[in-house]
């Protein structure tokens, strides 16, 4: 299905750690003869952010566009005051049908938001954190885990974004005793939002997931992860419950305990989500100290 695996260890004891290689993005419905495109979404978005982003059209050549609407200076004064829908925008790249199919650019095709990596400090802001930040977790995990008495399966998986789809494949190809989704959440801690409101805050450590709309983390795993990071001077916090899901939810229908540990993130599902490399840094650090101690 296009999940790729890592084995480190060969102890009876297990945990599979599982990150999601996967970002939100769309695909081609309809090109127009003039060129525009019609699209459809590929995971979650909220529409308001849609008109004027660049993206990338993955075809025989990449190929950059934007997501136009109707111009302001046309518009009337209610649709001033209405949200825009998903089906009132399109793409455009500048060039007509015929050379966007010698460009292999037609129904089908995958489209990405172009956005460019920057760096301040430790605070890192791209595309695709969601979870491209988890994978980076697992690659340090894999760097710095030396040695184990114990099998470590290192998991990157496919369509998240669509249902879960690489885990359920994942779950019955690896058998453990534990399994961690190693995700990018969600942090709303901008102004203007109440503190309980909040799922979580980018720079307050790893955070541990009670319950999400896909799951009720294991008691005795939660309890664990907790004990280790406190024992380990680990910072952790506790996602408010409700909101999201991750490849946890459907690793625990194959009989798995199974958690959640991600990076706090702001912005997720967008082209330009924002995070904290001080997390990054705990997450993993609660990770290596959970594989040695559980």
């Amino acid at each position: 299905m296009g999940n790729l695996y890592a084995r480190i260890g060969e102890g009876e004891k297990s945990v599979l750690l599982a990150s999601h290689m996967d970002e939100v993005g769309f695909m081609v419905q309809h090109v127009y003869p003039n060129g525009f495109l019609k699209f459809t979404p590929l995971g979650g978005w909220d529409e308001r952010i849609l008109p004027d982003m660049e993206v990338k059209l993955l075809g025989r050549k990449e190929v950059y566009g934007v997501i136009s609407t109707k111009p302001p200076h046309i518009t009337s004064d209610v649709e001033r005051n209405q949200p825009i829908k998903m089906d009132e925008l399109f793409i455009d790249t500048g060039l007509n049908q015929a050379e966007l199919e010698s460009l292999d650019i037609s129904t089908g095709t995958p489209i990405t938001p172009s956005s460019t990596l920057r760096v301040n400090g430790s605070i890192v802001k791209a595309k695709a954190l969601d979870d491209r930040a988890g994978c980076y977790a697992l690659l340090r995990v894999a760097e710095e885990l030396k040695s184990t008495r114990k099998s470590v399966y290192l998991v990157a998986t496919v369509q998240e974004e669509l249902g879960l789809r690489g885990a359920r494949v994942a779950a019955s190809n690896v058998k453990a005793n534990f399994a961690l989704a190693v995700e990018a959440t969600v942090a709303a801690d901008q102004p203007g939002l109440a503190e309980e409101k909040r799922p979580s805050t980018m720079g307050g450590g790893a955070v541990l997931t009670a319950m999400d709309r896909s799951l009720v983390a294991n008691q005795e795993l939660l309890f664990l992860l907790k004990e280790v990071a406190k024992k380990r001077g680990i910072s952790t916090q506790i996602k408010k419950p409700s909101y999201g899901g991750t490849d946890a939810g459907e690793l625990q229908f194959a009989g798995i305990p199974s958690g959640v540990v991600s990076i706090p993130c702001r912005y997720i599902h967008s082209a330009n989500s924002m995070c904290n490399l001080h997390d990054v840094d705990q997450v993993v650090k609660l990770l290596l100290a959970f594989i040695e101690e559980f």
